[in-house]
């Protein structure tokens, strides 16, 4: 069992904290919000007040779960002192905080570092991947995912509502559409434009409720990758890929838990989907290759990328492998 120590506690930890006990031994954690040790209190474990006293019990791995802003602040010292890390999205929200992270990986190979990317574990999401991967509706042309949820300000931290803090809606929420964009169709991203406002909270100019990222990819097939956080209290979540193909379309809606099919077989087929929800922390764990570090430090360059294209309002090229 791998000794775990956990920092912060505020956005998806519990992708690891439910392997606590089981494939993690969690020795501490420490968190800079009120909140966020609330929530790390449940678990059981000392709080140390800081991330060197955290780092000195002796870890194998690092959780960075904290403020977004807070990230590379984070990241740098675990790699930096000999751990592997699991970070929740974004990595880091600037090119140069990315460069130090990716200096330290190359330096030192037998780190590792997964970002949690969970929409490749998703039963809908790898079910659509197999339908595209296994060429039913030819090769994809053209495809739109849409990521929406409500914005819930009055239980959001302050951090979370400022762009400036979350990096905006590229790189806290369709850092994962991007990621699973090349994921599903197995090719890369080559130039990026993009845009993003605010136009539900007038009295807020920090927030950012919408963005959208239009992408050609190295075979020419081009995506619209888009996502706000406008639904109303009604609705929690509207989350949908569609795919069109050269010999039909795809169709994912998370909500309704389906994948249906267009082809020359028949309209509107519904296929079978996986059973189970992959655990992307056990996968990697086992040294699976679910979610590969390339692709992890690939997906928050897409998102820096998306970033720059909205804030220059320019085309970004994209770097292929």
């Amino acid at each position: 069992m791998r000794r775990l120590g956990i920092i912060g506690g505020e956005t998806h930890i519990g992708e690891v904290t439910a392997l606590g006990g089981k494939r993690l031994d969690i020795r501490g954690a420490c968190a800079a919000s009120e909140a966020a040790r609330a929530n790390l209190e449940a678990l059981g474990c000392p709080i140390l007040p800081s991330i060197d006293e955290l780092l000195a019990t002796g870890l194998d791995i690092v959780a960075v779960a904290d403020a977004n802003d807070a990230r590379a602040e984070a990241v740098i010292p675990a790699l930096e002192y000999g751990c592997d890390v699991i970070v929740d999205k974004p990595l880091c929200l600037a090119p140069d905080e990315q460069d130090r992270i990716e200096t330290l990986l190359a330096e030192n190979s037998e780190r590792r570092l997964l970002m949690l990317l969970t929409l490749r574990g998703e039963p809908t999401y790898v079910g659509l991947r197999d339908v595209v991967q296994a060429g039913r509706i030819g090769a994809p042309v053209f495809t739109h995912i849409r990521m929406a949820v409500r914005l819930k300000r009055e239980e959001r931290p302050a951090w979370f509502l400022d762009s400036r803090r979350s990096g905006g809606l590229f790189l806290d929420l369709l850092i994962h559409g991007l990621d699973y964009l090349e994921w599903m169709t197995g090719r890369q991203v080559v130039s990026i434009t993009a845009s993003t406002g605010n136009l539900g909270n007038p009295d807020d100019d920090a927030i950012r409720d919408h963005a959208s990222v239009y992408c050609i990819l190295d075979d020419e097939s081009t995506a619209l990758v888009e996502g706000q956080r406008m639904l109303p209290d009604s609705k929690g979540s509207d989350y949908r890929v569609q795919v069109a193909g050269t010999q039909g379309t795809a169709d994912l809606d998370l909500v309704a838990n389906t994948v249906k099919v267009t082809d020359p077989a028949g309209a509107d087929t519904a296929i079978s989907l996986p059973t189970e929800r992959i655990s992307v922390v056990s996968d990697w764990l086992d040294n699976g290759d679910r979610i590969p570090q390339d692709a992890c430090l690939r997906a928050n360059r897409l998102a820096l990328a998306a970033t720059a294209a909205a804030d220059s309002g320019e085309i970004m090229r994209v770097h292929t492998s």
